[in-house]
């Protein structure tokens, strides 16, 4: 913890940043080029998790931070703070094109111990605490371990990152920066024969096959994660009526089978299981859910369904091996609804006939469509490497 006489200068060269940043941009309504000084104040409500102020230090191509107060809030997971702070941190050393190096100047001095006490909880040892820096490859295993990939999925990235066709910082910074959430993003990693391609957004629109190949691929990740959404969000009941919690979500572990394109869900607590036309489904905590995730159109569902059968006849017989109680669903887009009565009937069916249930989404294939054209052309914009 630093002493009462460090916060106050940290809070003065704090203040000194945002004057100057108020009198050199704000007034003349320009904006910072990445090597000015920038200050940053990290909140929710009233709780302030972390205050910054970094600039790109062109020299040594390093992230330099002047300023780096953080405050671990008692309602907050341990390390709050810290992980706010490092999750910006190393996004901007991302987004300025540095090395990855995080620089401490002596207004800081050591590395913070929030972030040392980070380090540690994470298994990482920083080699360099007393001098005040992060180094790149220190900086890289943070960022992997700050955005949360499953090992499956760390293990992919990284040997992607041996053959040399995505960087890690890569992956996590389309997460960090919300392009794709953690299970969107290990759907892509894990679930598609070209990953890279989609992640670091390749294909154009002119290359008509591969670019519709990365929609097709991100059109699945985006369709399980509207369903992650759904079960994630926490319904309360506030003046009698129902209202969706901001801040709350629903605790649960999820994780995706690449061999079978399918979700994995298990619960900590107890939830509703959406979009099957029974409103009493109910997720019982410690039990577990698997989805079979099929983007298809109409066409798409009539001509490939005995595939998806026989996929899904696998997929039930590897998780009831492990838990004969495991729920299993077949999970399609609205366009679901327009395949011929006769025949959509006979799909519930056979579905049903394996202990399966059909849920379908309110999602469209039109509109997953554009939502992967629109973050394939986000990724476009982001440093390229």
């Amino acid at each position: 913890m630093l002493k009462k006489e460090e916060i106050l200068k940290q809070l003065d060269v704090f203040e000194f940043h945002v004057k100057q940043y108020n009198n050199e941009f704000r007034k003349k309504n320009i904006l910072p080029k990445n090597h000015d000084w920038r200050p940053y104040r990290w909140c929710s409500r009233d709780i302030v998790f972390a205050l910054l102020a970094v600039h790109h230090e062109r020299f040594r191509n390093c992230l330099e931070v002047d300023v780096c107060l953080m405050a671990n809030p008692p309602q907050y997971p341990e390390n709050s703070g810290a992980r706010v702070a490092m999750g910006f941190l190393l996004s901007e050393a991302y987004k300025c094109g540095t090395s990855m190096e995080i620089v401490f100047t002596k207004n800081v001095g050591r590395v913070p111990a929030y972030i040392y006490d980070l380090a540690c909880e994470m298994g990482i040892k920083l080699k360099h605490v007393l001098e005040g820096h992060i180094t790149p490859f220190e900086a890289r295993q943070m960022y992997m371990e700050l955005v949360g990939f499953s090992k499956e999925a760390q293990e992919k990235v990284m040997r992607m990152s041996v053959d040399g066709v995505l960087s890690p910082e890569r992956a996590c910074f389309l997460v960090m920066g919300g392009i794709w959430s953690v299970p969107e993003a290990e759907s892509v990693i894990l679930g598609s024969k070209n990953p890279e391609s989609i992640l670091l957004s390749l294909a154009v629109p002119e290359d008509r096959h591969l670019y519709l190949r990365d929609v097709l691929s991100a059109r699945g990740a985006i369709l399980g994660g509207a369903l992650d959404r759904k079960i994630l969000k926490k319904e309360l009941i506030k003046d009698g009526q129902i209202v969706e919690s901001e801040d709350e979500e629903t605790e649960l572990e999820i994780s995706f089978d690449g061999e079978n394109y399918a979700k994995v869900y298990r619960a900590q607590e107890g939830c509703s299981i959406p979009w099957t036309g029974d409103a009493e489904l109910f997720l019982a905590p410690g039990e577990l859910m698997v989805v079979l995730v099929r983007a298809r159109s109409s066409a798409e569902i009539r001509e490939s369904f005995q595939i998806d059968l026989e996929s899904l006849s696998k997929t039930i017989n590897k998780y009831k091996a492990i838990d004969p109680n495991t729920r299993v669903f077949y999970l399609v887009p609205h366009d679901f609804e327009e395949v011929p009565e006769k025949e959509r009937a006979e799909i519930k069916q056979k579905v049903n006939g394996l202990s399966a249930l059909v849920m379908t989404s309110p999602e469209s294939v039109t509109g997953l469509d554009k939502e992967a054209m629109r973050r394939i052309e986000t990724g476009r914009m982001v440093r390229h490497e």
